[in-house]
């Protein structure tokens, strides 16, 4: 039967004997399909029927249960699960014939040409798939149809994510019988699946954790899970969330990224097929049911896994162990070994032969230690390097903790705007050229390296700050430092002052925002109530933009801002809550900021020594002091804290007073300002150890919700003090 000389008979030839494979990729396939779709489509509808807030912004019930349908139908993270899990067991079971070497003799005599046999087999896999696909799809737009949840963009979609899971389906293909003819049974070939869709990733983690853990100013705000060179599965895994948001409304940049990866996958599926025919033609049939197919890869593939495991179990151990040095070596002579034995024992499939290839012990450990030395002892000087001022085109920075008025956003004014996080943001568009400002940032970073923090612990009165220095050679470095902002507060001022700086902090800088003001509305608020600004946008904008030229880090550490300001855009179509907002501090040397609010009605009057509440408004207050512990608060090294409270250790005390009340008035400073004033980048009103509630008289209203307030430590009374400590 496979002597027929025509292809077309030798394809159906070659589908008798996949049968159980073609029935079990459709039954799987009309599973995850119709099948789940149909049930799916019954449950969203139940929760939209229910109440929930299930569905997106700017959507009703019915459009977000047809656009969960499009999605799940077209680019899911299921679906790319499935189609990865048959494209490997179809590159397997159409060459599982190499394995075995009485079938490749049988195949090998029978008067077929090899590069007809192979491509027999190879496309009789892919068609299969793409059949099976193909019928469960028309399937499931039958069902939605039936249940009214079918349109025409579903349709297109859905038709689009066929050929593009079908690049996918034949990148993974490819790279499976690379496995294939590189081994020599099932379970090598799983492994080497395994191996090749994931190593360049632990690479990258290797890589990644290694610098953080021996290089003290390491900073990246790189995304280790970025697309990967070598792995179509998370390549694509990564494209599925573009081409969803996309699909759903999201801008351009979607498709851009979408696409960008999809060339890519494309490209691995061309490379990776040219790569399997050249194996192909040049495999033994002595090959057959040996552990490795080409004898001379054994020794550099397992070298290959052998280091970097061997420096992932030290990091392991590193971790387990809180840093020790000890038993990070430790970890890695396990490591090594381990890793060794295993090797061995498949590729010779006998447990003596752990004590054979000796060589490859030293060699990769060897190299092992050499990686680990020279990230331990920093023999590139990274913690040290500072780059000359002739040497910088430009400087970027930023702090840990910075949160004024940046917002993330993908589209605004129905435009294709694009903000990430803070710090990636500021990195990647502040480029000062300006010479005050290159030096300040080279003085701050030379303050970090005589102080030789460690940035992985929590240290009071330090902020972590992020730095890119572009070079002239075109190169950029990135690091990080830890600053005490008092020790450098003229070199902070000069970074603050930077026109540079302001024009990437303060998102209220965009033109966009200017040309669109518009369709903004702004509300000033001084922690206790909120009044709407009704005057002229553009001119509010244009007035603030100046005044924070005047904002320094100097008045962020000594001055406390008298409210805030928030700029809202409102998105069209959406519930009342969605909406975008920046938010800035209004300082007391804010005038013209303060005339405009005044003139404008929008304005509440702060008294002159700073006391946002009235005394003679005010029947009481009361003050519980927890009396925490050092060992009761926990640091992060961001500066964020969780805190173990003890009602045995907290005292209560009421103030009833009016003079009482007129001494601690001043103290108090709204909770909701906090944020704005830098608490979180100085830590300055960070007190989690008083809880501070006011009654108000009868008739007294305030238009904010949840008013909180938090002491001042320089200004509170000492015999509150006194009367929360607890009782000798």
């Amino acid at each position: 039967m496979i002597s027929k000389s025509s292809f077309w008979a030798s394809m159906r030839e070659n589908l008798k004997r996949r049968g159980w494979t073609v029935l079990l990729c459709m039954l799987v396939m009309f599973l995850v399909l119709p099948v789940s779709q149909a049930m799916a489509v019954s449950v969203n509808r139940q929760k939209v029927e229910a109440g929930g807030s299930y569905y997106m912004a700017g959507s009703n019930g019915r459009e977000w249960v047809a656009e969960t349908f499009m999605n799940a139908i077209s680019f899911d993270i299921r679906l790319v699960a499935v189609f990865a899990a048959f494209a490997v067991l179809f590159a397997i079971q159409g060459f599982s014939w190499l394995y075995s070497r009485k079938k490749t003799d049988m195949y090998m005599s029978v008067p077929v040409s090899s590069g007809k046999r192979y491509f027999t087999i190879y496309l009789n896999g892919i068609g299969i798939f793409a059949g099976c696909y193909f019928c469960t799809l028309l399937m499931v737009l039958a069902v939605g149809a039936a249940l009214g949840v079918l349109s025409g963009k579903t349709i297109l979609v859905a038709l689009g994510a066929f050929l593009c899971n079908m690049i996918f389906f034949a990148a993974v293909y490819n790279l499976s019988v690379i496995a294939v003819m590189m081994t020599g049974n099932v379970l090598v070939t799983l492994l080497a699946c395994g191996s090749f869709f994931m190593y360049e990733y632990m690479l990258r983690f290797l890589l990644d954790g290694m610098r953080s853990a021996f290089f003290r100013t390491y900073c990246s705000f790189a995304d280790v899970m970025d697309k990967s060179w070598t792995s179509p599965i998370l390549t694509y895994s990564l494209g599925q969330f573009s081409a969803n948001s996309y699909c759903t409304g999201g801008g351009s940049r979607y498709l851009r990224l979408f696409m960008e990866d999809l060339a890519l996958v494309a490209a691995q599926a061309v490379v990776y097929g040219v790569l399997a025919y050249i194996l192909y033609r040049n495999r033994k049939a002595e090959a057959a049911g040996k552990s490795m197919a080409f004898t001379r890869s054994k020794s550099v593939v397992k070298l290959l896994l052998m280091i970097p495991v061997t420096l992932m179990a030290g990091l392991w151990f590193r971790g387990l162990s809180g840093g020790s040095i000890f038993f990070t070596v430790l970890g890695m002579l396990i490591g090594l070994l381990l890793c060794h034995g295993l090797i061995q024992i498949i590729y010779e499939f006998d447990i003596r032969s752990v004590l054979m290839k000796k060589w490859h012990l030293f060699v990769a450990g060897g190299a092992a230690a050499f990686i680990f030395c020279f990230f331990y002892f920093d023999f590139s000087g990274y913690d040290t390097y500072i780059p000359e001022t002739e040497d910088i085109a430009s400087v970027a920075f930023t702090l840990q903790n910075d949160i004024y008025g940046f917002v993330n956003y993908d589209r605004l004014f129905q435009k294709d705007i694009y903000y990430v996080n803070h710090g990636e943001y500021m990195l990647e568009h502040m480029a000062s050229e300006d010479t005050d400002t290159i030096e300040a940032v080279r003085t701050i970073v030379r303050k970090d390296h005589e102080a030789n923090l460690d940035m992985s612990v929590y240290h009071k009165d330090y902020t972590l700050v992020y730095i890119r220095y572009n070079l002239t050679n075109g190169k950029s470095v990135c690091r990080t430092a830890a600053v005490n902002l008092r020790e450098v507060l003229p070199e902070m001022d000069a970074v603050f002052a930077d026109r540079a700086y302001q024009l990437t902090r303060y998102q209220i800088n965009d033109p966009l925002m200017m040309e669109n003001s518009d369709q903004l509305s702004a509300v000033y608020s001084n922690g206790l109530e909120e009044v709407n600004y009704l005057g002229d946008m553009g001119q509010l904008l244009r007035v603030l933009s100046d005044e924070l030229n005047k904002y320094s880090c100097t008045m962020m550490m000594n001055e406390l801002p008298l409210g805030s300001l928030r700029i809202k855009y409102q998105l069209p179509g959406s519930p009342e809550e969605m909406y975008y907002s920046w938010s800035y501090p209004i300082y007391r040397e804010f005038d013209d900021m303060l005339a405009l609010l005044k003139e404008q009605g929008a304005y509440v009057e702060v008294s002159e020594d700073g006391i946002f509440i009235d005394p003679d408004k005010v029947v009481s207050i009361t003050v519980t002091c927890y009396n925490l512990k050092d060992s009761d608060i926990s640091y992060s090294a961001d500066g964020s804290r969780s805190v173990s409270y003890s009602n045995e250790q907290a005292v209560t005390e009421t103030f009833t007073d009016p003079q009482d009340i007129r001494m601690i008035a001043p103290a108090l400073y709204p909770a909701m300002l906090m944020d704005i004033s830098g608490g979180y980048i100085t830590g300055r009103l960070q007190d989690e150890n008083y809880d501070i509630s006011v009654v108000f008289k009868p008739g007294v209203k305030y238009n904010t919700p949840n008013i909180r307030f938090i002491p001042v430590p320089e200004k509170f009374p000492e015999f509150v003090i006194e009367k929360t400590s607890p009782a000798q």
